[in-house]
């Protein structure tokens, strides 16, 4: 009688087989896509020598601690000033690659202690990162959050991919050794900026800028980290999975070790979730409420760590729909079931030409404006100014804003300048700029106080101001020459050289003496008083010889 196999011994022999088959099919697919990314695949000899000299190049050195210092204090300077060429100058000193890419190798070796290692350079060049922003930031006159800046206060969509882009292609020059500097250029740009902004976030007292660029720091990191992981997981660089050590103690460092880059990447891919939803929400949203034949130029999404989302629109319409923005914010909240808060601004364009040029013009402007640059407060401007509006526009590359009342029965400019300087103040990111009402002259007393001019003030008109308001008036009027007249000459020039500081044109105008009657007699010689007339309005073209 001849045995039979077990049937339970068939089902194992048969499982069996499918997995070598899956595993074949896998290991193909495995070696095509290789293929396909260039990628080389290294011995296990190659792969332990890279392992090596990766480790060895990403440890803590004294040149790594300079290196960082100078890439983060070239970096500051140039977010202070918005110089992007600046900002990616300073990568070409930064050495974040090298221990990166040791952090991404321990990911994909699971080795724990080459995490540790990897990680606590990388901590140590992000915290010169942060001490260097925040003391040079300090010690600057210049203090303004720039669109360079700004545009690392929050991670968008774009922030991800090129921070995946930087950590496939820093995988590559890991395992190839082809173009690790300039690549190292990407990865810097994408980690070192965020750095620096957390410092400048905590000098300037703005706890939501450091904490938005702490995100953006933390997302990069894993994006750019996980993908180095992937690259040499892919190549056999990483150390074969039958070596690690599966100790509880070591699996709970690894799993410490991903939720800490998981974390911050996962609730970035949230708000970019959410923030697509309300995108493509607010669209439907806009369109419906602002009529047939619009076009929707510019729409951005911004949305707080701690806070609602919300809209800002430009609308190119041949004609003006009314109430457009509330009626869009209705519509939204009825198909997101929340609040939306829509700032939309709408341009006339009756024909496809003007639309054309009205779309062109608003992407050159916020080109010039940089892409993060937001709208104005312009109900908030107007609610701290507390005065009747004549119109309001802002200067979005400068981050100003214009305001120019009516005028206001018994207001000097005095009055008008002491406004400007209250709200200036309560609009943190943007400078106020009150423009006054125009005057024909401008009567300008250098006497000083009444009791130390030798006429004792008794020429002096109840209209006249000091020079240094002169010369703040004229510049909100955009005045860039004007006419002076007067019988002091010291007070003449004491005014020309404050306007020529200024950068405004004085021309002197001698003064045409009025004629004595006959019948009087040569009045006494006093002194003239220290009054300057400034005509401000130019002669007429009928005028003009």
């Amino acid at each position: 009688m001849t045995g039979e196999t077990p049937p339970a011994a068939k089902q194992d022999v048969a499982t069996s087989l499918r997995w070598r088959l899956l595993r074949a099919r896998l290991h193909r697919l495995r070696t095509r896509f290789i293929h396909i990314l260039l990628l080389p695949e290294l011995t296990p000899d190659q792969a332990f020598d890279l392992r090596q000299t990766v480790r060895k190049e990403g440890e803590l050195t004294n040149g790594y601690v300079l290196m960082c210092t100078l890439a983060a204090g070239i970096a500051i300077l140039g977010l202070l000033q918005s110089s992007t060429a600046v900002v990616i100058g300073a990568m070409l000193v930064s050495p974040l690659m090298s221990p990166i890419a040791a952090l991404g190798i321990g990911f994909a070796s699971l080795d724990g202690q080459r995490i540790r290692e990897a990680a606590r350079v990388v901590a140590v060049g992000a915290a010169i990162g942060i001490l260097t922003g925040l003391l040079l930031t300090l010690l600057s006159p210049i203090r303004d959050a720039t669109p360079e800046i700004l545009s690392r206060t929050k991670p968008t969509l774009l922030d991800l991919a090129v921070a995946l882009f930087s950590g496939i292609a820093g995988g590559y020059a890991t395992v190839t050794g082809k173009g690790g500097t300039a690549i190292g250029v990407a990865i810097a740009t994408a980690l070192m900026p965020p750095l620096t902004v957390i410092g400048y976030g905590i000098a300037v007292l703005q706890p939501m800028f450091a904490l938005g660029a702490l995100l953006l720091f933390f997302t990069n990191l894993a994006a750019i980290t996980f993908s180095v992981a992937l690259v040499t997981r892919l190549s056999r660089a990483a150390r074969p999975l039958g070596k690690v050590e599966w100790t509880p103690r070591y699996v709970a460092a690894l799993i410490l070790a991903f939720l800490v880059l998981a974390t911050p990447l996962s609730m970035t891919l949230m708000q970019l979730s959410q923030e697509g939803r309300v995108r493509i929400a607010a669209r439907s949203a806009i369109l419906a409420a602002s009529g047939e034949g619009c076009t929707i130029a510019q729409l951005d999404v911004q949305s707080a760590l701690f806070g609602e989302p919300s809209v800002k629109a430009l609308v190119v319409t041949p004609a003006y729909a009314a109430n457009a923005q509330a009626n869009a914010e209705t519509r939204l909240q009825q198909t997101l079931g929340e609040h939306v808060g829509i700032t939309l601004q709408q341009i006339l364009a009756a024909d496809v030409q003007a639309q054309t040029r009205a779309m062109v013009d608003a992407a050159m402007e916020r080109t010039a404006a940089g892409i993060t640059a937001d709208t104005p407060p312009y109900n908030a401007i107007r609610t701290a100014i507390g005065l009747p509006t004549r119109s309001l526009w802002a200067d979005r590359a400068q981050r100003q804003v214009y305001l120019e009342p009516i005028a206001l029965p018994g207001w000097s400019l005095a009055d008008y300048r002491a406004t400007e300087a209250r709200v200036s103040g309560s609009t943190p990111g943007w400078t106020v700029r009150l423009v006054p009402p125009a005057q024909p002259t401008l009567a300008i007393w250098t006497g000083g106080d009444d009791a130390n001019d030798g006429n004792n003030g008794k020429d002096r008109p109840a209209d006249a101001v000091p020079p240094d308001l002169a010369v703040w008036a004229l510049q909100r009027w955009g005045m860039a020459k004007v006419m002076l007249s007067g019988q002091d000459p010291q007070a003449v020039a004491l005014v020309t050289r404050q306007f020529t500081d200024a950068g405004i044109a004085a021309q002197y105008q001698s003064p045409v003496p009025a004629p004595l009657p006959p019948s009087r007699a040569e009045p006494e010689s006093r002194t003239p008083p220290p009054l300057v007339t400034a005509t401000v309005y130019p002669a007429r073209p009928s005028q003009q010889p």
